[in-house]
């Protein structure tokens, strides 16, 4: 049998532990919660090897912490208290190279225990705990500048844009799954500042994604938004699943603790223009 080179096996080794580079912004927070808490959070790297993000009673705390391997991240949430006694959760997610940012967001909270009746005496401690990456969109997901449109009856405050998917993916906006609503930032000083936003109607009545070989229209918010003349940046974030970017799901619920919990994918999608 042939020998295969040790700096051959060297090399493929390091390329199966390849360096990325790719910022995680965790954000924790307690609320409402009167008893001191403990809240950890652990996470295990491709490598084998275990980092302590946050092990700590702060009430919040706001830090960044560099992922440089790809491959599979575990990352495991701990709640403590005198009060609600332990609970812990543990979330998955892979580094592929395609992602520039991670957010973990993990909070705990005193919720209503029934969910439909918010002004209830009767609560349960909870958690969210979130992951959300952020990656580049697919070069077959298009968007367009409408200069002149105003929607099929002039209704519509624009901007306005068109999205075209050419790709086999289904796609979802941000808000609700089936409109494409984003914000806008202007052209200041060499750079493009802040993310002005429309009224977004979330009682809006249900309608389809878009589907793959399909075009949708796209605004700021439900309405459109008036602008002054300028130069604009459209950013509009999609996602190939089927969830809204600010919720979370319930993922376990004992007497005493609730997790509501997440993990997804994000895509922003830019469009530049400028209005006259």
């Amino acid at each position: 049998m042939k020998k295969i080179p040790l700096l051959f096996i060297i090399l493929i080794a390091f390329a199966a532990s390849a360096a990325a580079q790719c910022n995680m912004q965790i954000d924790y927070s307690v609320e409402d919660i009167q008893s001191t808490v403990h809240g950890t959070l652990r996470m295990l790297l491709p490598d084998g090897n275990t980092v302590v993000l946050i092990d700590d009673t702060t009430r919040q705390i706001k830090k960044d912490y560099n992922l440089n391997q790809l491959g599979e991240y575990r990352i495991t949430a701990i709640f403590s208290s005198n009060t609600s006694g332990r609970d812990s959760l543990e979330r998955t997610f892979i580094l592929t190279n395609e992602e520039y940012k991670i957010e973990t967001i993990l909070h705990f909270q005193k919720l209503p225990k029934n969910w439909y009746v918010w002004d209830s005496k009767d609560s349960i401690t909870s958690g969210q705990f979130m992951i959300i990456k952020y990656s580049n969109p697919s070069p077959l997901v298009k968007i367009k500048y409408l200069r002149y449109c105003t929607g099929e009856n002039g209704e519509i405050q624009g901007p306005l844009f068109v999205v075209k998917n050419e790709s086999q993916d289904t796609i979802y906006g941000e808000y609700l799954p089936g409109f494409l609503w984003g914000t806008l930032s202007m052209w200041c000083d060499g750079e493009y500042v802040g993310a002005k936003g429309g009224v977004i109607d979330l009682d809006c009545y249900p309608v389809p994604p878009l589907y793959p070989n399909a075009e949708k229209m796209a605004w700021v918010g439900s309405f459109g938004i008036k602008i002054t003349p300028g130069k604009y940046r459209f950013n509009l974030y999609y996602s190939t699943e089927d969830k809204s970017k600010g919720t979370s799901k319930l993922t376990s619920e004992t007497d005493s603790f609730r997790w509501l919990s997440n993990v997804k994918n994000w895509h922003l999608l830019t469009c530049e223009f400028e209005k006259d």
